[in-house]
């Protein structure tokens, strides 16, 4: 999970959406007409226009688990705030995302253990890939854990048990993957970033000023790789130690 800014609607959009806002058929659907609320949001919503920008702004990856998103029917537009919980809200581009269909079609022998949107449903969270603070706290484990330090409570139960970025563990202790295999993805760039860092080494390179180039790299691609704040997080990490000792 990355911090996501938003970049703000062209004005024919814009525009549209403040139409819609204002139009009498808009108007005349009470706050608890969750079904006329996603209707009108479907229909008369500008969403493909929303959607293509949403997918801009986070540079191809789902707002929660990072996997690739395309402008597809693998993607979809989530809000933040549940579209059955604000009417407003449910036109606010503010508080929509760009996120994957969370396992929904994947086929095979992964199970069905869903995760992001797919999981969370109508659940209002606190986390938010738009809160900069929030987002400075995730980090992850070689073993592709995603986790909160310093500890967040109410942000990691919103990651183990309304978005499921961690799968499920079972009785035994151990843990099965969701169907995105987002455990094993984030642990893959785990591992690259390591490789990566074992070479600079081996080179002699493995300056601040080399992580801080590989980092902005990653990080300014147009699409981003798939769990790449594995990898942000693991280079930041030396790139702060290396910092300390004036390297």
């Amino acid at each position: 999970m990355l911090y996501i800014e938003k970049e703000g609607l062209p004005n024919d959009i814009n525009s549209k959406i403040i139409e819609l806002s204002k139009s009498e058929k808009w108007k005349s659907i009470s706050e608890d007409d969750t079904t006329a609320i996603r209707n009108a949001f479907d229909n008369d919503f500008p969403k493909n226009e929303a959607k293509e920008i949403l997918l801009h702004e986070q540079h191809g990856i789902c707002a929660y688990c990072m996997r690739r998103i395309r402008m597809d029917n693998h993607s979809r537009v989530e809000h933040l705030v549940p579209l059955s919980k604000n009417k407003d809200m449910a036109i606010d581009y503010n508080n929509m995302l760009g996120v994957c269909d969370g396992g929904e079609k994947v086929t095979g022998n992964q199970g069905h253990i869903l995760c992001c949107d797919a999981h969370k449903k109508e659940t209002e969270i606190m986390i938010s890939p738009l809160n900069k603070v929030q987002m400075n706290k995730i980090a992850y484990d070689s073993e592709g854990k995603i986790y909160t330090k310093p500890k967040d409570e109410d942000m990691e139960r919103d990651i183990n048990e309304v978005l499921l970025l961690n799968g499920i563990q079972k009785k035994d202790g151990t843990v099965r993957d969701t169907s995105t295999e987002l455990l094993k993805g984030r642990k893959d760039a785990y591992d690259r970033a390591r490789k990566m860092m074992v070479a600079l080494n081996i080179k002699g390179k493995c300056t601040s000023a080399t992580l801080k180039k590989i980092m902005d790299e990653l990080y300014n691609r147009e699409e981003r790789d798939e769990f790449v704040g594995v990898q942000l997080y693991y280079f930041k990490k030396h790139y702060n130690s290396l910092i300390r000792r004036g390297m």
